[in-house]
C-alpha cells in the first residue's frame, strides 16, 4: 500500500480532526476511515484555499465522485463532518429548490390532511412530503403542465425509471405509496384523479412474510446484556439499553425517546409513549432490567435536567441520545458478543423478543399487545419459529426412515 509524505501543518490538522471525531462519538474505525479521506483532500488542496472551504470541497467531491463512485458517499461523509468542525455549519449534499406556489400550495393541503385526517406521525408525514415534491418537479419539468392535472400511472412509471433506478425495490415502493397517499388526498378534496393512480401497488414489508424472521442465537441474545462492563458508568447505561430490546422488545426510536416521567417506579412499569401507531402501550420491568436501571440512575447517569432517560457521557454530556447512538451501542456490544454486522442490528434483537415471547407459551393477541402491533398479520410471521409445536405437528415421511 503507497505511503505518502505529508507536511506538519496537515498532520495537525489531521489529529485536530481525530479529536473532533471522537467527541463526536464516531467510532475509531470510522475515525480512522475519514482521516484518509480528508488526508486525501488536503494533500490536493493544501490548506490555503483559493476559493471558500465550500467551493473547494464541492470542487473535489464533484470530482471525487466521477472518479472514485463506490467510495463517494463515504468521502462526502468525512469532508461534511471536516467543514462542520472549521465552520460549525453544515455542507448541504444539495441546493435548496424552493417549489412553485402551486405545488406549495398542494404540499401544504397534504400536509393538513397527513397531519388532521390520517393522524400520521410528524416525521411519516414529511418523509412523504418529500416524495411527492421530487415527483411533482418531475412531472411539471417532464410535461410543462399544471402538476397535479391528468397524472396517470405511466408518469408514476417514468419517474421511478428516470429518477429512482438506483434504489432499492422497497425504497421504490415507499416513494410510489408516498405518491398514491397525495392522489387520495386529492380525491378526498374532491379534485379528479386519474383511476390508474389507485391501481398502483401499495409498498410490501422491508421483509417477505413468506420468509423465516432474521433472529440472534438464543443464547447469545440471552448474556449479550452481560457484555457491557458494569463497573463503569457507560456500561451500566449500555445495559439498560440492551435490555429495552431483549426484556421489553422496544423498537430504537421507543428507546431513544424514553423519558423518566415514562416509569413508574412503585408500580415497576413503563408506559411507551412515543410508538409507531401513536397509541401508548404499558409494560411491566422484570426484576434483571428494574434493578439494571436503578443502578444506572443512582451511580451512572450525569446530573443533567434533561428528562429523558437515556443520555451522552461525553461529547455534549447531559444531552439526549439520539436513535444512532443508541444503535451504536447495541452494533459494539454485539461484535464483542460475535454478533456480524448483520445480526448487530436493533430491529433483529426486537424480532428475537418477539419470538422468544411468542415461543414461551404467550398467545398471539398478547404477544401483539406488548410489540405493539395493531395488526394481528405482523406478528403471525413470528409464529413461523416455534419449532416445538411445528414439530408436534409434522408427519413420518412415507416409506419409513430410509428411501430405497
Amino acid at each position: 500500500m503507497p505511503t505518502f509524505k505529508i507536511s506538519e501543518t496537515t498532520r495537525r490538522e489531521l489529529e485536530e480532526f481525530k479529536v473532533y471525531a471522537r467527541k463526536q462519538e464516531y467510532t475509531e474505525a470510522t475515525t480512522i476511515g475519514y482521516c484518509t479521506y480528508l488526508s486525501r483532500f488536503l494533500r490536493r488542496v493544501g490548506l490555503q484555499l483559493a476559493k471558500t472551504l465550500k467551493d473547494t470541497l464541492e470542487a473535489f467531491l464533484a470530482t471525487e465522485q466521477a472518479e472514485c463512485p463506490k467510495t463517494y458517499k463515504y468521502c462526502r461523509s468525512a469532508l461534511r463532518l471536516y467543514y462542520k468542525m472549521v465552520t460549525g455549519a453544515n455542507l448541504k449534499h444539495k441546493p435548496q429548490i424552493t417549489p412553485s406556489a402551486e405545488i406549495t400550495a398542494l404540499l401544504k393541503r397534504f400536509c393538513d390532511y397527513s397531519l388532521d385526517v390520517k393522524y400520521l406521525k410528524e416525521g411519516t408525514v414529511a418523509s412523504e412530503i418529500n416524495h411527492v415534491q421530487r415527483f411533482l418537479e418531475f412531472s411539471f419539468e417532464r410535461n410543462q403542465q399544471e402538476p397535479s392535472q391528468e397524472l396517470t400511472a405511466e408518469d408514476v412509471r417514468c419517474y421511478v425509471v428516470e429518477r429512482l433506478a438506483g434504489l432499492l425495490n422497497s425504497s421504490k415502493g415507499r416513494y410510489i405509496t408516498s405518491i398514491r397517499n397525495f392522489f387520495r388526498c386529492q380525491s378526498f378534496y374532491g379534485e379528479p384523479v386519474h383511476p390508474s393512480i389507485f391501481k398502483l401497488p401499495l409498498s410490501p414489508a422491508v421483509w417477505k412474510k413468506s420468509a423465516f424472521p432474521t433472529t440472534v442465537d438464543v443464547d447469545i441474545f440471552n448474556l449479550l446484556h452481560e457484555i457491557p462492563d458494569e463497573d463503569t458508568a457507560i456500561g451500566k447505561r449500555n445495559r439498560c439499553i440492551i435490555l429495552c430490546f431483549t426484556e421489553l422488545a422496544l423498537r430504537c426510536s421507543e428507546v431513544a425517546m424514553l423519558t423518566l416521567d415514562d416509569f413508574n417506579w412503585h408500580g415497576k412499569y413503563v408506559t411507551v409513549r412515543n410508538t409507531k401507531n401513536g397509541s401508548e402501550r404499558a409494560l411491566p420491568l422484570s426484576e434483571t432490567l428494574f434493578s439494571a436501571l436503578t443502578g444506572y440512575l443512582t451511580q451512572a447517569r450525569p446530573q443533567t435536567k434533561c428528562r429523558t432517560l437515556f443520555v451522552r457521557f461525553a461529547h455534549l454530556s447531559g444531552d439526549p441520545m439520539g436513535g444512532s447512538q443508541i444503535r451504536g451501542v447495541i452494533r459494539r456490544n454485539g461484535a464483542k458478543a460475535g454478533l456480524t454486522d448483520c445480526e448487530s442490528n436493533t430491529h433483529i434483537l426486537r424480532r428475537t423478543a418477539a419470538t422468544k415471547l411468542y415461543n414461551s407459551g404467550n398467545s398471539l393477541k398478547l404477544t401483539a399487545d406488548i410489540l405493539g402491533h395493531e395488526c394481528l398479520d405482523s406478528t403471525t410471521h413470528y409464529a413461523k419459529t416455534d419449532t416445538a409445536r411445528l414439530l408436534s405437528v409434522a408427519s413420518p415421511w412415507p416409506g419409513g426412515d430410509c428411501n430405497d
